[in-house]
């Protein structure tokens, strides 16, 4: 155990209390203790827990940075996991299909996959589990699509998902090492079959304008084609972006649907309000599901120099977690935080909470899983008026994630 200032206590998240429902441990941090430090996993790290501490560090990258990546485990400085110019452009690459306009244009493919689903889930009722049958293979078939992955390959593309967010975050770095070169093996297999194609078109250099005529219109087109800096991007560059983009647009979705429902349904009221209003409830019990349910719970940044913290000193090249789970729970930022409530304001809850992060670094697929969600909500209050709770949920597993890995409904048809 490290030798702790006075004041900091101790924290592992993977404790059983804790990773049951680690809302008390936060009630208790809040209550004097806004700074703990982990020696529970292989790589020892701080954790933030205050709103203030956690928002300020997400606005000042210049010393809690995204450089050694947003794990407890230092990673090399490349694509998403950089800073400036570098994390800037390289950003921009991949977000125009994340653009007000890309959103609108791909909301009716989500709307149509979402039917589709519904459809299938319906004709196995009347009880099912939402996770499995409904809020896993959505946000899924969505990413795929962009990245431009077909057929059945999205089942393996997810668990090899959920093995990274697990391994990295401390529990294995082996395995995450051994899952990583899974991955990279398969992207690359997608990258050589896009530059056998530009090759047969008698093209030696990718441009942007190839993308969507001789490749197919999508990520992996992207980053092949993309300009970054006056040049390419590089192999690993090209993995770690669609990796990233892989990882990042599911699991969120995935829980934001089920802690949603889970907490809808939990009180029947909650759901009988929103069926009775779905225009102004759907965007309210979408963001304070993301306060009050923070899929993420937390993301990581290394100190690149001695910094105060809390009234902690914090050396260099320290690794810390910034806990947004914590952070939405906070009293000093938010009335009555620890209920669900439906008569909050939406739009001031998007501003303020800090369920996709913040600053330069946050989340990019923010809109796309908000979108997805707004379309499933909608599906839910059409085709299911009398679902209900059939049987306790389960959680995710990760303590960096929360959300529910079974949720057993009642159709009521």
């Amino acid at each position: 155990m490290t030798d702790l200032p006075p004041g900091v206590h101790p924290y592992d998240p993977t404790a059983r209390d804790v990773l049951e429902s680690p809302f008390a441990e936060y009630r208790r941090r809040h209550s004097g203790c806004p700074i703990g430090h982990s020696d529970a996993l292989e790589m020892p790290f701080w954790a933030l827990f205050g709103y203030d501490d956690v928002r300020a560090a997400l606005l000042d990258p210049k010393t809690f940075s995204s450089r050694y990546g947003t794990t407890p485990v230092f990673q090399k400085s490349i694509g998403f996991f950089s800073d400036g110019k570098e994390h800037t452009h390289f950003r921009a690459i991949f977000r125009k299909r994340l653009s007000p306009e890309g959103i609108a244009a791909l909301q009716p493919r989500v709307a149509d996959m979402a039917r589709r689903l519904l459809d299938d889930m319906i004709a196995k009722g009347p009880v099912v589990d939402l996770h499995d049958d409904f809020a896993l293979p959505l946000p899924v078939h969505v990413v795929s699509w962009l990245l431009g992955i077909q057929g059945d390959e999205f089942v393996t593309l997810k668990h090899w998902s959920d093995e990274l967010m697990d391994n990295a975050f401390g529990k294995s770095n082996a395995r995450f090492l051994e899952v990583y070169a899974g991955v990279c093996a398969f992207f690359d297999q997608h990258l050589d079959a896009r530059y056998a194609m530009l090759t047969a078109a008698g093209i030696e250099e990718a441009r942007p304008e190839h993308v969507g005529t001789v490749l197919p219109d999508d990520w992996i087109s992207d980053a092949i084609c993309a300009d970054y800096l006056g040049r390419k991007l590089n192999r690993d560059e090209q993995r770690i972006a669609l990796m990233g983009l892989l990882v990042g647009g599911n699991e969120t979705t995935t829980s934001l649907i089920t802690n949603l429902m889970w907490r809808l349904l939990e009180e029947p009221s909650r759901w009988e309000l929103v069926r009775s209003d779905p225009d102004r409830f759907i965007p309210v019990a979408i963001e304070e599901s993301l306060r009050f349910d923070s899929p993420s719970q937390g993301m990581f940044r290394t100190t690149l120099c001695p910094v105060e913290v809390a009234g902690i000193e914090i050396a260099a090249k320290q690794k810390l977690m910034l806990n947004f789970g914590a952070a939405n729970r906070d009293p000093a930022a938010f009335d009555d935080p620890d209920s669900f409530r439906l008569d909050r304001d939406a739009r001031d809850l998007s501003r303020r909470h800090l369920a996709f992060g913040g600053g330069v670094h946050g989340c990019p697929g923010a809109p796309l899983s908000r979108m997805e969600v707004g379309v499933v909500m909608r599906l839910f209050v059409e085709q299911l008026p009398e679902v209900t709770l059939a049987a306790p949920s389960q959680r995710s597993v990760g303590y960096n994630l929360w959300g529910r890995r079974k949720l057993p409904i009642n159709l009521g048809r």
